[in-house]
């Protein structure tokens, strides 16, 4: 009997150190908030339901850059033509625009801060993921109510100078913009089954480039900064379709420059198919 008591014992103790270590591998936080040394790219459209070509050419070129470059490029759809397109999120559109390089037309792109054609961007997007990033960033995001909550770090890995400033996108996927869409969704050149994706719909700032996270003129490498915010949703966002995207930026010294603000770097969570 005692033989048994004693296998018995063993056999419960080396249960409970399996657990224990299980315990162990699940303390770590589930959400690790640091950023990685890691550079991604951007891609900006300006796009349009009442523009036939946004809904061809534009649409299948920002998919594919999507798809091709999936976690390693941020995407923005910033719609114009307001109030023809009821996805125009002004405080966006009004700041990007007015402070990227224009012209052209749309839909317009811009990688990183050049306004490139459509055909001709994936070497501009391999220029930028060569980067050796100054900084980076990670968050996490939940909606409670009618808010997108975001809490995230920004690290910088070098000693840098200058403005930083921050921005998180409130964008929403899959909106229905096929022939019997409602009106200012409808997109012209828009085939059956065609979707609106990475919309924003609103950012944490009056500018489309955020607030300023820096302190003081010169930022020390290894600098860390937490930033939290809360953003609104309207009722007629589907919750489920909504993430965030953030990019870091930097103001442009030259007041002169049609770039006002320069690209730094950019995270988000999507997997782009």
């Amino acid at each position: 009997m005692k033989k048994i008591n004693l296998i018995l014992s063993v056999f419960l103790f080396l249960i409970v150190l399996s657990c224990k270590k299980d315990e162990q591998s699940v303390v770590l936080p589930v959400d690790d908030l640091t950023p990685e040394l890691k550079q991604w790219a951007f891609m900006g459209e300006v796009t349009a339901t009442d523009c036939g070509i946004c809904g061809y050419d534009g649409y299948n070129n920002f998919n594919l850059m999507k798809k091709n470059n999936s976690s390693r490029i941020v995407a923005l759809a910033v719609h114009c033509n307001y109030p023809t397109d009821s996805m125009v999120c002004y405080n966006m559109y009004s700041t990007y625009c007015n402070s990227r390089p224009t012209g052209g037309g749309i839909p317009s792109f811009h990688i990183g801060d050049i306004k490139t054609g459509y055909s001709v961007m994936q070497p501009y997007i391999d220029t930028l993921i060569k980067r050796s990033p100054e900084a980076q960033l990670k968050f996490t995001s939940k909606i409670e109510g009618n808010k997108m909550n975001v809490t995230s770090k920004i690290k910088f890995f070098k000693n840098v100078t200058g403005d930083y400033y921050v921005s998180y996108y409130l964008c929403e996927n899959g909106i229905d913009g096929g022939p019997t869409a409602t009106v200012g969704y409808k997109q012209s050149g828009g085939s059956s089954g065609y979707k609106h994706n990475n919309v924003v719909r609103a950012l944490n700032s009056t500018s489309a480039y955020g607030v300023k996270i820096t302190t003081a003129t010169s930022t020390p490498l290894n600098t860390m900064y937490d930033y939290s915010c809360s953003i609104d949703i309207a009722p007629n966002w589907v919750k489920s379709n909504l993430f965030v995207t953030a990019v870091i930026w930097k103001k442009n010294p030259d007041n002169a420059a049609v770039c006002k603000f320069l690209f730094v770097n950019g995270w988000d969570a999507q997997v782009y198919h």
